[in-house]
C-alpha cells in the first residue's frame, strides 16, 4: 500500500535534494572554482562561492527531480514497469534535464569536451553515492521490519 503524500512531503524532498545539491556545488566550487573561473558560469566567482543566479536554477532542477521521482515511483502511472527499468528511465530523464540546464543556463561551454567529462564523472559519483545510501537505508529498514515481525511472532506465540 502506498503511503499518502502531502505537499509538505514533496516540498521536504525538494529541499533535501536542493540542500545536497548546493553542498555538492559548494564542494566542487571549492575544489574546481579557481581553475574553472574563466570557463564556467557555475564557477565564475572562483573558490569564493556559487553565483547567486545559479541558486534558483538549482532549486528548479530539484523540483524537476522530485516530479520525476513522483512520475517513476508511483503506481498510478507506470504499473507494469519493473523497478530497475523505472530507475534507469528516471536517471536518464534527470540526466537529460541537467543537460538542458547546462545548455539553457550556459553553465559551461557546450563545445568543450572536458567539462562534459567532469560533469558525467560527478553525476556518476553522486548517483552511486545516492544509490548506496538508498540501499543501506532499505537494508536497515528491512532489518527493523524483520525484527518487529519476529517480536510479533514471539508475542503472539506466547499467547497461544
Amino acid at each position: 500500500m502506498e503511503e499518502k503524500r502531502t505537499i509538505f512531503s514533496y516540498l521536504s524532498q525538494v529541499l533535501i535534494i536542493f540542500g545536497v545539491t548546493v553542498l555538492c556545488m559548494t564542494a566542487f566550487t571549492y575544489v574546481f572554482g579557481d581553475s574553472a573561473r574563466e570557463i564556467s558560469a557555475l564557477y565564475r566567482m572562483g573558490g569564493e562561492g556559487i553565483p547567486l543566479e545559479i541558486i534558483p536554477e538549482l532549486f528548479l532542477l530539484s523540483v524537476i527531480v522530485v516530479v520525476l521521482q513522483y512520475l517513476f515511483f508511483t503506481d498510478r502511472l507506470l504499473k507494469k514497469m519493473s523497478v530497475n527499468a523505472r530507475i534507469v528511465c528516471m536517471v536518464a530523464c534527470i540526466l537529460v534535464a541537467v543537460c538542458g540546464f547546462i545548455l539553457v543556463f550556459d553553465w559551461f561551454p557546450a563545445h568543450m569536451w572536458q567539462p562534459w567529462v567532469l560533469f558525467l564523472v560527478c553525476f556518476a559519483i553522486c548517483f552511486f553515492v545516492s544509490a548506496g545510501i538508498s540501499t543501506l537505508k532499505t537494508r536497515i529498514e528491512n532489518r527493523k521490519l524483520m525484527e518487529g515481525l519476529e517480536n510479533m511472532k514471539k508475542h503472539w506465540g506466547d499467547r497461544e
